[in-house]
């Protein structure tokens, strides 16, 4: 039986308290998982909707506050051994969304406004060694983060969704790969299936209000951000000021998945009836 549109709003309404309070419950019903996944995406619809010059940042530090309160929901059954210190993974490709890269920009210029300098160059330096190399490449020649020093992550709060997934339960193992290995780092499934649902609701978020979702080379983009003037508030009003950041697009098949999904998610949040699911 069809909901109503009174009854989805209601669903809406207590899906957005739920998450709120205590994240995403992996354990319930894919029903009522899919609605946090909506929930979230209304909260981050509406602070897409305002008026703030930094509600791109204001979006990406909200999404992670989510995915962070899901994560202690859902506690990993194997322990993960990454640590302080341990910036293994620190010198691989990463790629981030729009929203998290002005989130960045704005907390390194809040948090280092004493050494700025200091901080700019850092990064202009691993974005010198890393522009145009493949994944393989960055990570054969061990090119470090801009944003790491001492194998410490300096914007650790303000992290990407892809750093704050990308956990191992054996350091022994990222060693190895560090080292030329060829090996398979595994990260506790729940960390995987949180962080593609809160990126689904920003995808769906950014997508109602006619912005681009795509993931840029993080060092490079990070340094657009610092150093184009009034970067996040030309981003918003649809200017690309990522242009000639290397950029993660979704192939055909992956762009008609990807539209599925914020479609439904969007219809979710507006309190329509969810268009039917249809495989690819």
């Amino acid at each position: 039986m069809t909901a109503s549109r009174q009854e989805r709003r209601a669903k809406l309404k207590q899906s957005i308290g739920a998450i709120s309070r205590q994240g995403m419950d992996l354990t319930a019903p894919r029903s009522d998982q899919l609605w946090s996944v909506i929930a979230a995406t209304r909260i981050l619809m509406d602070i897409l909707d305002g008026k703030s010059p930094t509600r791109a940042s204001d979006a990406a530090k909200r999404a992670h506050e989510l995915c962070e309160i899901s994560l202690k929901r859902n506690p990993s059954d194997h322990a993960i051994e990454c640590a302080r210190g341990c910036g293994f993974c620190c010198h691989l490709r990463v790629n981030a969304m729009a929203t998290e890269i002005f989130l960045l920009a704005n907390h390194i210029r809040r948090e280092f406004k004493n050494d700025f300098d200091a901080v700019l160059a850092r990064i202009r330096a691993a974005d010198k060694n890393a522009r145009g190399l493949s994944g393989r490449d960055r990570a054969k020649h061990h090119f470090p983060c801009g944003l790491l020093v001492d194998n410490v992550c300096t914007v650790y709060s303000a992290r990407p969704s892809s750093c704050r997934a990308l956990t191992s339960i054996s350091v022994s193992t990222c060693e190895r790969g560090f080292q030329g290995e060829e090996v398979q780092v595994l990260t506790p499934a729940v960390w995987t299936e949180l962080r593609g649902a809160h990126n689904q609701a920003m995808w769906a978020a950014l997508a109602s209000v006619g912005l681009p979702s795509d993931g840029y080379e993080l060092n490079h983009a990070v340094l657009v951000a610092l150093e184009v003037p009034d970067a996040e508030a030309r981003w918003l009003a649809g200017e690309d000021v990522f242009a000639a950041v290397d950029c993660d697009r979704p192939d055909d098949a992956d762009r008609a998945l990807k539209k599925r999904i914020t479609d439904r998610l969007i219809a979710g949040a507006l309190g329509k009836e969810l268009p039917p699911w249809q495989s690819p």
